[in-house]
């Protein structure tokens, strides 16, 4: 049974053998674009539920970013806070141009995404969570890569943990170097659908309406922004920050939560596997990576306890445990693939931040 075991921890591995072989050597782009001295005027576009304890930090460090024109449009999804009333007073001292309105029934983030993007006033949009903070560079580096080069539709920030010091929020940091390296490589071959619904930048035209249906609404745009022959890449320099729970329980709940959504919008766009574009060819090996991976690992380390063992043991090296703890999210992720994934709590703080 070793002999098995292996063979299927090779298949598991294969995918991701191509992509550290990727992020080590293959096409790199230049980080920097040629100075813009006039930024284009954005939309900044929250839905919120329940964060009356986020909602005033979070349009502070907007202000903070002095981004020189723009307007902030926030949907507050059916909250049972206090959190319309916070977001309309930090709003109103703001000095910032913004529209607030509030869904008498909770809709979900697409749809209230939607919502808001129909309401705003400029081309370009920049969504965010309400639980999440700017680096105070951020929108000039998703902007400016946005509007650098009319071929890109969308851009991503970089998702990364606040330096608190815990367990979770040092196994997240291993897990978000390696992921935004390789949605970087993909980026600079075509597109990458691994968008953070943190901090996306995108142009009207380019989305459309958001699939409120089918999976994780920050895939969608990207997968939306693809369909329409754009393309969707990862901008590392555009950083924005959230809180990791403390609670490893907590934390393995919204890993699962979102590989459902993730998993779940892939599936939905599968038909892009046939197109011929790079993107389709680096999606092919996403698909192996999320779907035929985990199940091989799991399977794989059941065959021998020799195998097992090895696998524990590897907990250690901070490499293979982001490798190990993603396969069970993922697995986890594929069993709930068709759970509601249009609402939830938010898990983050800003409290202290």
């Amino acid at each position: 049974m070793i002999e098995l075991g292996i063979f299927l921890l090779g298949v598991s591995a294969l995918p991701y053998l191509i992509y550290l072989y990727g992020i080590n050597f293959g096409q790199k782009h230049a980080l920097s674009f040629p100075p813009i001295k006039d930024l284009p005027p954005i939309s900044v576009v929250i839905s919120a539920r329940n964060e009356e304890k986020n909602i005033s930090k979070r349009i502070e460090n907007l202000v903070e970013s002095n981004y020189p024109n723009m307007e902030i449009v926030i949907v507050d999804d059916a909250s049972t806070d206090s959190t319309c009333d916070r977001a309309w007073g930090s709003l109103e001292i703001s000095h910032i141009p913004y529209q607030l309105t509030r869904n008498t029934e909770q809709m979900g983030t697409s749809a209230s995404y939607n919502k808001a993007i129909a309401r705003a006033t400029h081309d370009i949009i920049v969504a965010t969570d309400a639980d999440t903070l700017f680096k105070p560079t951020a929108l000039y580096w998703i902007v400016g890569r946005l509007i650098d080069n009319q071929s890109i539709g969308a851009v991503t920030g970089d998702l990364q943990p606040f330096h608190d010091y815990n367990q979770t929020t040092q196994m997240e940091s291993e897990y978000r170097n390696i992921y935004g390296r390789m949605c970087t490589w993909e980026s600079n071959h075509d597109s990458t659908f691994n968008f953070n619904g943190a901090l996306m930048a995108f142009r009207k035209s380019a989305v459309g309406v958001i699939n409120d249906k089918k999976g994780a609404d920050d895939a969608n745009i990207a997968f939306a922004v693809i369909r329409n022959g754009k393309r969707a890449i990862y901008e590392e320099e555009a950083v924005v920050y959230e809180t990791i729970p403390e609670s490893f329980e907590v934390q393995f709940r919204q890993k699962i939560r979102r590989a459902s959504g993730l998993l779940n919008a892939m599936w939905s766009n599968k038909d892009l596997l046939r197109g011929d574009r790079k993107f389709s060819q680096f999606f092919a090996v996403r698909m192996w990576m999320y779907f035929i991976s985990p199940v091989t690992f799991v399977a794989g380390i059941l065959c021998d306890p020799f195998l097992f063992i090895a696998a524990a043991l590897s907990l250690f090296v901070p490499l293979f445990r982001a490798f190990i703890l993603n396969q069970f999210y993922l697995l986890a992720g594929l069993i709930t693939i068709n759970r509601n994934v249009k609402t939830w709590e938010s898990t983050s703080s800003l409290e202290g931040k």
